[in-house]
């Protein structure tokens, strides 16, 4: 990882504070040879792994109506300022989206940038920390704070070579940690992300493509290869990697014995493309991208006659093969391979009927019936 410059500032504020508390470095935040620099390349590396571990990210580009966070960086690009100077205008630029609420927030402003062969990308995420005791070198207790990664804030990632080459490309991601709901619009306007991604509802979509294609197969096979997709796409999202249909395609042909008629890739697509030309009445669901633009399609719609890939909603994946939900009083979970038979479900009257009860549940309700006798 080539990591150029990295820093933290303070920042402070309480709910009834009209504004909040900024403490800005006076470092200039290049990552050099010095033993600090380990600590950087760490800290970067498990800020990283935060984010694409995280579910439910937002992907999306700049809105062209909100202009002063993109701005900001712009100037820095350009050298206009060094970076020390963009990430404490970058800072302050956030705390000021707080001025006169209600809204929390407490710990330090993470920014960062690394520059690879391929890419630069461009990091801030909001760092928690907790208050401890430790054995000082005089074999002390003494108190020490330590950053808790555990429970890291937002994080947002730019590839700024995306978004020089490509405005309309997803080059912004946005992921929130626990507890920040209530900051999630004020950050979203300040730092002017747009949504252009439906990770959920493409997820969805993508889903019901794989269940009727899997209707090609015996159950217990269609059952196989269901879990197989679900498998092969929740490990890409954990590596922050797109599922691409064609090599998702090789994986299932090497991992499972079952043989649908038509390639699995080409299917997707071509259900895609006819579920889009549907909703929008225009040519037919084969056309290609030109006849598209010659018939006067949406620009989105182009882009899914030739989409081959898919950024999967993992909460979408995994109720995929298997149902779940629970109340204060009761928690269930069983694969949706049993629905409609060792389970059925009754929509009048909203209730399940269990043939096959587990052997361990059947013995712990036999125990209580006999003690009860």
């Amino acid at each position: 990882m080539a990591l150029t410059h990295f820093l933290t500032h303070k920042i402070s504020k309480a709910e009834k504070e009209p504004g909040a508390t900024l403490t800005c470095s006076d470092q200039d935040g290049a990552v050099g040879d010095d033993t600090l620099s380990g600590y950087y390349q760490r800290c970067a590396s498990q800020l990283k792994g935060t984010l694409l571990q995280r579910s439910g990210k937002r992907y999306g580009v700049f809105n062209p109506e909100s202009l002063s966070f993109q701005a900001l960086i712009r100037d820095w690009q350009k050298e206009a300022m060094p970076f020390s100077s963009w990430s404490q205008r970058a800072a302050k630029h956030l705390a000021s989206a707080l001025d006169n609420t209600e809204l929390m927030m407490d710990g330090y402003l993470a920014f960062f940038h690394e520059s690879l062969a391929d890419h630069d990308k461009l990091y801030v995420f909001h760092l928690r920390y907790k208050d401890s005791v430790m054995v000082d070198n005089n074999l002390n207790l003494s108190e020490t704070r330590y950053l808790d990664f555990s429970n890291t804030g937002f994080g947002l990632v730019i590839n700024l070579t995306d978004w020089a080459q490509d405005a309309d490309s997803k080059y912004y991601t946005f992921s929130f940690g626990r507890g920040d709901r209530p900051l999630q619009n004020a950050l979203l306007e300040a730092t002017g992300f747009t949504d252009t991604l439906n990770t959920s509802a493409e997820t969805e979509e993508f889903l019901d493509i794989v269940e009727e294609y899997s209707r090609q197969l015996p159950d217990e096979q269609a059952h196989e290869y269901k879990a197989k997709v679900v498998d092969y796409c929740m490990e890409q999202d954990m590596r922050g990697e797109p599922v691409v249909f064609e090599e998702l395609e090789h994986h299932l042909e090497s991992e499972t014995n079952a043989r649908p008629g038509e390639a699995f890739s080409h299917y997707v697509i071509e259900k895609k493309k006819a579920r889009r030309q549907q909703a929008s009445a225009m040519p037919a669901p084969d056309a290609s991208p030109e006849a598209l633009v010659q018939a006067g399609a949406p620009t989105s719609m182009v882009a899914d006659a030739v989409k081959n890939e898919l950024i999967p909603d993992r909460k979408k994946l995994k109720g995929f093969i298997r149902y779940t939900g629970k109340n204060k009083d009761l928690s269930l979970s069983f694969s949706a391979s049993m629905l409609g038979k060792d389970v059925e479900f009754n929509a009048a009257d909203k209730s399940l009927l269990i043939r096959k009860v587990p052997e361990s549940l059947i013995k712990q309700l036999s125990g209580k019936k006999d003690n009860d006798a």
